[in-house]
């Protein structure tokens, strides 16, 4: 890719010489952006691309600030730089803003989200995504900012709240959220909603992707459930889900119909020893949209029951992928594959195109090649039909994010080879001086 970029560069010298070629075509913009594209993410090189000529200084830099994290160490740098140099506050979509390295947070640190909040309208007008950690908000902290009525993505990580009135009064304040990702968040207050009125309404969101958990419980799924405005929901990602799902399925029962993507965990037993409670299974009968049915599972605990439950609870036609994440040992291999596969069978799964497999290998007490012959072997008819499909995930890969995706290598290389064809038959033929045939 370097040789690839040093050659278009060495090319417009050439061209621009008047010496020698003073006519001649120069390598349109948008090909060198799309080459550059390839490096988004490599801080160190788009750096030094940025020094390369001023016509790539300014797209470079839109790469390197469209992701900025914000700590409280560096927080005073951050808003310097941003007072002081206005034209790289308009590069930066995502935010992230983490308040504390360590639970409780300290209250002498000055608080990121209050400074940036302030400056988000005027200094930082695009952006769009929001990631908030370790944040313990106060009741006059949950007041709605200017700026975040532009937010259409909100992720929370570890952040407490005083109220859950003061919880959900924050998330409210985000009136074009798509994406809303709440994990290990925790109101102080233990009343739930659906107990008494809440003041606070809830917008009419059309939520791309919302990933919730059961625990802690902090009410914000029963103040999802119980506010009288219609919400539709395409991707849902369970994060925790206990012996009582009665939540769930209320939530499941207002928004199923326009679910599209459900992805599951497994459902926590109740310990022994510990006062017996009611066990109510999760209930997906209402979502009669689905397309892709995800199992998340970090083991093979219990989970031959709680695949085989759930899929007989299917009644969606357009079921077209089922995924299963788990990890490769004998508890996996153990579980009754052939009741899965016979459950698959059903006339309701008819348009199931994929059954996909992510494995990974906590101890690598079972080879990936073996685990893959053996449940090729199990599953003889998914196999048959050319189903299935298996990806080894090593253990240290990161927990990916919800992000909208991007195109693959291959069909950048066919837009810039589109380009460069279309250039070349507008009767550039200084083109070919250039060694297309380097790799990219």
């Amino acid at each position: 890719m370097p040789t690839f970029l040093h050659s278009l560069r060495a090319f417009q010298i050439r061209a621009r010489s008047r010496k020698t070629r003073p006519l001649a075509a120069r390598v349109p913009l948008e090909i060198e952006f799309l080459v550059i594209d390839q490096f988004d993410g490599d801080t160190n090189q788009l750096r030094a691309l940025c020094l390369v000529n001023r016509a790539w200084a300014s797209y470079v830099q839109s790469l390197l600030f469209r992701r900025v994290c914000v700590r409280s160490r560096n927080l005073k740098r951050f808003l310097a730089v941003i007072k002081t140099r206005s034209d790289l506050g308009r590069h930066i979509f995502t935010l992230i803003v983490t308040e504390a390295t360590q639970w409780p947070p300290r209250e002498d640190l000055p608080s990121a989200l209050d400074a940036i909040g302030a400056m988000l309208p005027k200094k930082l007008p695009n952006v769009r995504s929001l990631d908030i950690s370790f944040r313990s908000f106060q009741p006059q902290d949950v007041q709605p900012a200017k700026g975040w009525a532009s937010i259409s993505r909100l992720q929370l990580r570890f952040c407490r709240f005083t109220s859950t009135d003061g919880m959900v009064a924050f998330i409210a304040s985000f009136p074009r959220l798509e994406s809303l990702d709440v994990f290990q968040c925790y109101a102080s207050d233990a009343v739930p909603v659906a107990q008494r009125p809440s003041a606070v309404p809830m917008p009419a969101w059309h939520l791309k992707y919302l990933a919730l958990g059961e625990f802690p419980r902090n009410g914000l799924i029963e103040w999802m459930v119980a506010a009288p405005a219609a919400f539709a929901v395409d991707h849902l990602r369970i994060l925790s889900l206990g012996p009582d799902a009665t939540s769930f399925n209320a939530l499941l029962d207002k928004i199923g119909d326009g679910l599209q993507h459900l992805e599951l965990p497994r459902m926590y037993q109740r310990a022994r020893g510990r006062v017996p409670g009611p066990e109510v299974q999760l209930s997906i009968r209402k979502c009669t949209e689905l397309v892709r049915l995800s199992f998340n599972e970090p083991s093979a605990s219990d989970l031959g029951r709680n695949i085989t439950s759930v899929l007989a609870q299917v009644a969606s036609p357009h079921l077209t992928t089922i995924l299963f994440q788990t990890s490769i040992d004998t508890g996996c291999l153990d579980i009754p594959w052939g009741e899965v596969e016979a459950a698959l069978a059903r006339n309701t799964f008819s348009l199931l195109q994929a059954v996909v497999f992510n494995m990974w290998a906590p101890f690598e007490r079972t080879p990936y090649e073996d685990a893959v012959q053996l449940m090729t072997e199990r599953l003889g008819i998914l196999e048959a039909r050319g189903l299935l499909q298996f990806n080894y995930v090593p253990d240290d890969t990161p927990e990916p994010r919800y992000a909208p995706p991007r195109p693959p290598l291959p069909t950048l290389r066919k837009r810039i080879s589109g380009k460069i064809a279309g250039w070349m038959g507008r009767g550039d033929s200084q083109l070919n001086t250039i060694p297309l045939t380097t790799r990219l």
